[in-house]
């Protein structure tokens, strides 16, 4: 594998490859955008580019020489990675980096490290690595990886080069999935539900059983959002949520929905819509009601909550919080069927 089968981001890759052919690096980069979209791939296959010794005549790796194969593999002693640990990047874990980086290269031409998630950093581990990137050391090349650049510190995005990747297009999202529905009797409608639900992000989809656990996720979102509108007061076992991942999956699901009821609300076309037809009877009554105006409000509130949960807020709070938002959505009582 190399930069050239990093699907969907072509700006992206464009700008790394001219980088190596020019032998002009930067010291620090910053890959953000959504999660999913192959930003640690291109930071891996950029490494790959730096270190390669057949390098192809457009700046990219060739993906088979023994430095190629052993960053696929993990084994190169010259790329490291660092990654949150329960949902953390400790001071420890960048000293140790830093002090890796120090050193001299090994067997390639540049030491890489890549720091994942790089905004998990504790605050005195953002700290730490800020002297690194002050005083970069000689030949290392520095990629942070962020699906939440906004929550790094001003002076670490200040220091880095920032390349921004994008979700991809239907075109690009069915080129990476088609070959592995493995039901061809359900492959366009199971396709098209993908492709949706994923909202051009593939890392959710490809992998084992992920397919499968986006679809049930999408079951999941509809029957709690069902029990958050319409449950009678102390009918509902709220919160439903056990912890902060299943909060951003129903968030993730929200976006979705708030975004279907926008376009239909504006275009008519159910034919664009994302959650597909399994939306339940009484949730499709608020397709025809919602105002617009509501909707986008709706929307800035679940930007809002995102922002709010790295505090780790009270989940009962936070779903009557939500509910109590959610419910502007519904038509008033004098315009309800029945």
């Amino acid at each position: 594998m190399a930069l050239k089968d990093v699907i969907g981001q072509e700006s992206a890759i464009k700008i790394l490859k001219s980088a190596v052919l020019k032998r002009k690096a930067a010291s620090a980069y910053l890959f953000h955008g959504p999660s999913g979209i192959g930003k640690r791939l291109a930071a891996l296959n950029f490494a790959k580019a730096l270190n390669c010794t057949a390098a192809e005549g457009d700046g990219d790796a060739c993906g088979s020489c023994t430095p190629c194969r052993r960053i696929e593999g993990g084994m190169h002693p010259d790329v490291l990675e660092v990654r949150p640990e329960k949902g953390v990047i400790r001071i420890d874990e960048i000293r140790s980096l830093e002090e890796a980086l120090s050193l001299s290269a090994y067997e390639g031409s540049f030491k890489v490290a890549i720091v994942d998630e790089a905004h998990l950093m504790k605050i005195e581990a953002a700290n730490a690595f800020l002297k690194c990137l002050e005083e970069p050391p000689a030949g290392s090349v520095i990629i942070l990886v962020s699906s939440a650049p906004e929550r790094l510190p001003d002076t670490i995005r200040s220091r880095c080069q920032a390349i921004g990747f994008k979700p991809l297009c239907g075109r690009d999202m069915a080129l990476l999935l088609e070959d592995r529905i493995k039901e061809p009797d359900k492959k366009g409608k199971t396709l098209q539900s993908l492709i949706g639900l994923s909202m051009g992000r593939p890392g959710l989809v490809i992998g084992n059983g992920k397919g499968a656990d986006i679809l049930k996720k999408r079951q999941d979102f509809l029957k709690a959002l069902h029990e958050m509108l319409f449950s009678k007061p102390g009918g509902s076992k709220n919160p439903v949520w056990a912890d902060k991942e299943e909060i951003e999956d129903f968030m993730d699901g929200l976006e979705l929905f708030l975004r279907d009821l926008l376009v239909l609300r504006t275009t008519g076309r159910e034919d664009l819509l994302m959650l597909g037809p399994e939306v339940p009877g009484e949730l499709k009554t608020i397709f025809k009601t919602a105002e617009e105006e509501v909707i986008i409000d709706c929307y800035r509130g679940v930007t809002e909550i995102r922002e709010g949960l790295v505090y780790n807020p009270n989940k009962s709070i936070l779903w009557n919080y939500t509910a109590g938002m959610l419910k502007r959505l519904l038509p008033h009582p004098e315009k309800r069927p029945g």
